[in-house]
């Protein structure tokens, strides 16, 4: 896939490093090598210069440890006064990196230096103060709590002044899952191998690592694609500005509305009638060249008198909202043109309501959005999904929504609920259909298993509504002709680079979700260069 870049889990890295030392000849001596010298660079041009810095470089005794010893190395042939602490005598060490250890013991040897120390780890009390602290102790296949020594080593690692620079991952944090084990490193930056891991990315995955930079140690990408397609569960991909790009349709100089994409939102309730008017502005905002809206009859005219661009449709509604037999009716005439169909935005959950969304998705074979009130009228009834989607549907859940929808199979799956990508991997295959599993990161699965991890945006889209300007999002582009994967990752990727926008210039707190719509078309300007 172009212009996505891989996000594995520690399995699927396990394996591509085997394969690479197996098939490809590159031994493990030498990709540490690579690794350290990589970690190296980018610890000099971020923190340097190094002549004057104080380096703590804290080694375990697997291959992360040995990672260790090459940085410590080559900062040291930078200029940095640097100290090693070992946690284990070279004995104990994976053979790479004791390899790597008597390396280091010979140059410091050689060069007599008091820039360079060994010594072996007895007590947090005497470990010295230190600009950088790089940590080395423990990698990606840590699955169990921290122990001691690391968790008391740990915990003073935390309190030092300095920067805090963790190899691949913080120790302790889970590689997969990105919760702490008991404990981890705080770290400001993260240098992680070859490819992102998943825990870089998940729950408190983010807080934890700061800053991630991925450093090629000389594992080809073929490799790392294969690794992630052949281990899929948990594994993900990385959207980038280019593959939005590449994916978003060119109009033609003989474009017109519908054949840009008729979006059709079903949408609103009385007293929600804010929600229908962001969905079907962001669905025109992205490009839909034509947008209805069909709503609730009571707040037709409400909905008229907002949305000047916007054509409103008028559906019957009584006591128990939405009459769902007329309802259909009045929709039916407008379904043949339509690219793209949002459906449950503010919509209500009264019983009738309720019955026009199962009805009416049962009789629908296009592209279609299913959002809040439409998701709602799906609880209890999941086989619906499984029976009529065909892929072609678009599940927009929070997490709360979801374990409403999966009720008493999220048990029965198996899965780890801090296992986001392979929850939302599990029910896209079960359901048969795309699965954005909302969230800091959202997490968007096709039914074929494919799964992409979201990485635009911020914490200040935690404010009511952004979820309408999501799912109008997927709308407009799904009028737009892209498919419902593509879409769905699409509408994250713009959404949460109008949020970027927003924030680079004003607190995220105060955006609402009307800014974010506002925000649209200058990133497809400036971001995305769309005409």
């Amino acid at each position: 896939m172009m212009h996505v870049h891989p996000i594995l889990t520690a399995a699927a890295m396990r394996a591509a490093d085997e394969y690479t030392i197996r098939e490809l000849g590159i031994s493990g001596f030498t990709l540490m090598e690579s690794a350290g010298r990589g970690t190296a660079d980018v610890i000099d041009r971020r923190l340097g210069p190094l002549e004057s810095k104080h380096v703590n470089v804290y080694c375990g005794k697997g291959n992360n440890g040995g990672d260790g010893f090459v940085i410590a190395r080559e900062l040291f042939e930078r200029g940095a006064t640097v100290r090693i602490i070992a946690l284990s005598e070279p004995s104990s060490m994976s053979e790479d990196a004791a390899a790597h250890f008597r390396v280091l013991e010979k140059v410091a040897e050689q060069t007599g230096s008091d820039r360079l120390s060994i010594r072996l780890y007895e007590s947090a009390s005497e470990i010295p103060a230190a600009d950088i602290h790089v940590d080395a102790l423990l990698g990606t296949g840590l699955a169990a709590p921290l122990r001691e020594p690391i968790l008391s080593l740990v915990d003073h690692i935390n309190s030092l002044p300095g920067t805090r620079v963790a190899v691949d991952i913080p120790s302790g944090l889970h590689t997969d899952f990105g919760r702490p084990l008991g404990n981890a490193i705080r770290a400001h930056l993260t240098c992680t191998m070859a490819a992102r891991k998943t825990g870089h990315h998940m729950n408190e995955g983010p807080d934890l690592c700061g800053t991630v930079e991925v450093v090629p140690i000389g594992i080809p990408d073929h490799v790392l694609r294969e690794a992630l397609r052949s281990h899929g569960r948990g594994c993900a991909w990385m959207c980038t500005d280019d593959a939005i790009r590449s994916w978003l349709p060119i109009r033609g100089s003989d474009a017109h509305k519908y054949s840009v994409g008729l979006a059709l939102v079903v949408a609103g309730s009385p007293g929600m009638t804010g929600a229908p008017v962001m969905a079907a502005t962001a669905a025109a905002r992205v490009g839909a060249g034509y947008v209805m809206c069909a709503c609730d009859r009571r707040i037709e005219s409400t909905l008229a008198a907002k949305l000047t661009e916007v054509t409103t449709i008028s559906l019957p509604a009584g006591p128990e909202g939405l009459e769902p037999a007329e309802s259909l009716k009045a929709i039916e005439p407008h379904l043949e043109r339509a690219k793209g169909l949002l459906l449950g935005c503010g919509l209500g959950q009264s019983t009738g309501t309720q019955e026009f969304v199962r009805t009416f998705l049962a009789r629908n074979d296009r592209p279609v959005v299913i959002d809040a009130d439409g998701l709602n009228a799906l609880v209890g009834h999941a086989d619906l999904v499984a029976r009529h989607s065909k892929g072609r549907w678009i599940l927009t859940p929070h997490m709360g929504e979801f374990k409403r929808l999966v009720g008493d199979d999220l048990d029965g799956s198996g899965l780890d609920p801090d296992d986001r990508v392979s929850l939302a991997q599990y029910f896209a295959r079960r359901w048969n259909c795309v699965l954005i599993l909302k969230g800091l990161p959202s997490v968007v699965a096709a039914s074929d298993g494919r799964a992409w991890i979201n990485a635009t945006g911020s914490s200040a889209l935690a404010t009511a509504g952004t979820g309408d300007v999501l799912a109008g999002l997927c709308a407009g582009l799904l009028a737009q002709g892209l498919p419902p994967d593509h879409a769905a990752a699409a509408a994250l990727h713009i959404g949460g680079a109008a949020a970027d926008r927003f924030i680079s210039s004003r607190a995220g707190r105060s955006m609402q979700a009307t800014d974010l719509i506002e925000e649209i078309p200058y990133v497809l300007k400036e971001r995305f260069e769309l005409e």
